[in-house]
């Protein structure tokens, strides 16, 4: 990732099954978070699909897959959400896989790994391999 300062910063190398391992052991509120943090990352990646004029077909499929992901993901915000958390933990090894196919692998695992960070879930991880 590109910051507009011009410094270039690389997110941690995660492993998707450790990420989805340590989320459904978190607490409602930090897993609110990670998703609220995943969703943003992925408006970000929506917003730059649409930002050049005119904007192609391929970044308008982009865009309508991002919209789809983000869609299930504030599904999951509401109180009476029916997903709980295994089928929030599945949505989001859904959407990862998904997110090849799509050519939006970039996008997903730069939104998971700020996630991750932020919930603690990378260093919580590079902690245990230390000791």
């Amino acid at each position: 990732m590109q910051y507009g300062d011009g410094k270039i910063v690389s997110p941690r190398a995660f492993d998707l099954d450790d990420v989805l391992t340590e989320y459904v052991q978190l607490p409602d509120a930090e897993r609110l978070a990670f998703l609220s943090v995943f969703s943003h990352s992925l408006t970000v990646d929506m917003r730059a699909a649409l930002l050049d004029r005119p904007v192609s077909e391929a970044d308008a499929r982009r865009a309508w897959q991002l919209n789809e992901w983000l869609h299930h993901l504030t599904s999951c915000f509401s109180p009476r959400s029916s997903w709980g958390v295994k089928g929030e933990a599945e949505l989001l090894r859904d959407i990862a896989t998904d997110s090849f196919r799509q050519g939006l692998d970039g996008a997903v695992g730069r939104g998971i790994a700020a996630a991750a960070g932020n919930a603690g879930i990378s260093a919580k991880k590079h902690a245990a391999a230390q000791e």
